[in-house]
């Protein structure tokens, strides 16, 4: 057999196969679909959401995502933006000064 013709003939394998992938991968989005539109007319609320409801929830929501106060440490850090403001408050509460300068991007490790 020649090499062109089987080289033709995976390639018409290979796209068999990722036109069935496409058509299951297509096929489930339109389940998902369907089913979350049959789901919200099951619920009865004809698409409307009272206000107080939304209010409660982003509410209740925003709660939820606060960081905890063991994560907040770093807030109770003194941070200054400039030396002379961080001597001063090194010296009045004996504390160690950290410098940071940034002389380019923080995202490539070089600062």
């Amino acid at each position: 057999m020649c090499m062109g013709t089987q080289l033709e003939r995976a390639a018409r394998q290979r796209s068999a196969a990722m036109r069935q992938r496409t058509t299951v991968a297509r096929a489930c989005v339109l389940l998902v679909l369907l089913s979350s539109v049959l789901a919200g007319c099951a619920t009865g609320l004809d698409g409307r959401v009272s206000d107080s409801s939304v209010v409660h929830w982003v509410e209740k929501t925003i709660a939820e995502r606060q960081a905890a106060a063991a994560d907040k440490r770093f807030d109770q850090i003194a941070w200054v933006t400039d030396i002379r403001t961080a001597i001063q408050l090194g010296k009045e509460h004996n504390r160690p000064i950290f410098l940071y300068t940034g002389n380019g991007r923080i995202n490539t490790g070089r600062c």
